[in-house]
């Protein structure tokens, strides 16, 4: 009898819904001294973005959680966002974040029109720049290459554009 006790607390500590997947319920974690991502055990993520030279728009900044559309199909990007540069400098951050891992594409905006542009034989016309500061010759970066791993707390990676 106490082992289906058992059986069925560590089943319904297991099976509590969240986000389309199974995760520890509280009592579950406590009693297994596991640690939580809830309450304050998400991450979050600043991104500095530096470039050397003086150029007026917008940084379009986009993190990714997997390798689909990586790095330009932006409608497949976890969170995007936009901003201005001061003094070749700009801050992102992405705060509630998972544990897990993430990669990190930027480029400037020169004209404002919110996509990467590129000339008629694919090259890019607008400075770019991905997490590791990858920077392969003659094709894109890939998610592999530009990875890294987010756990509790806040981390910053340093992102150039070039």
């Amino acid at each position: 009898m106490r082992a289906w006790i058992t059986l069925g607390v560590l089943v319904v500590g297991l099976m509590s819904l969240g986000e389309g997947r199974p995760v520890l319920s509280r009592s579950f974690e406590r009693a297994w001294g596991l640690e939580s991502q809830r309450d304050g055990g998400l991450a979050r993520l600043v991104v500095a973005i530096s470039d050397e030279e003086d150029r007026r728009g917008l940084v379009g900044v986009a993190l990714w959680a997997g390798a689909e559309g990586f790095p330009e199909v932006i409608d497949h990007a976890l969170r995007t966002s936009y901003v201005e540069r001061v003094d070749g400098k700009a801050r992102v951050m992405f705060d509630g974040l998972e544990w897990g891992r993430y990669a990190v594409t930027v480029y400037h905006d020169r004209n404002d029109n919110r996509r990467f542009d590129k000339n008629w034989i694919g090259m890019p016309k607008e400075a770019w720049g991905v997490s590791n500061n990858v920077r392969p010759r003659l094709r894109g970066p890939r998610f592999d290459e530009a990875v890294f791993e987010v756990g509790a707390g806040e981390h910053v990676i340093e992102i150039r554009i070039d």
